[in-house]
């Protein structure tokens, strides 16, 4: 079983974005009345599965110098953008923030 995060778009719960292997799926929650968190992410009962992160959760997390100096402090591969979601989602800017689940 891989990596899973609760998504939250202005704390309200939004849905469940998981991880296993390099596939990722992206959940809307059932109960969730809100906005879509992304155009390309719109409320819909389907999931959305990608090879890789998707491009929008890729933007949520650091780049560059950042990304270089989280890698260090928080001992995250560089190359782990998921893992970068998990360790630092509750502290990021804007509406979408996650938390992880732990099964």
């Amino acid at each position: 079983m891989g990596r899973k995060v609760i998504v939250f778009c202005y704390g309200k719960q939004a849905g469940i974005l998981s991880e296993n292997n390099d596939e990722y799926v992206f959940t809307y929650d059932d109960e969730y009345r809100g906005k879509p968190i992304s155009l390309s992410l719109p409320l819909s009962k389907k999931t959305f599965p990608s090879k890789g992160l998707h491009p929008f959760f890729k933007t949520l997390a650091p780049e560059g110098w950042l990304k270089k100096r989280y890698s260090e402090l928080q001992h995250i591969d560089e190359r782990d953008l998921f893992g970068f979601l998990i360790r630092n989602g509750s502290d990021l800017l804007g509406a979408i923030t996650f938390l992880e689940v732990n099964d």
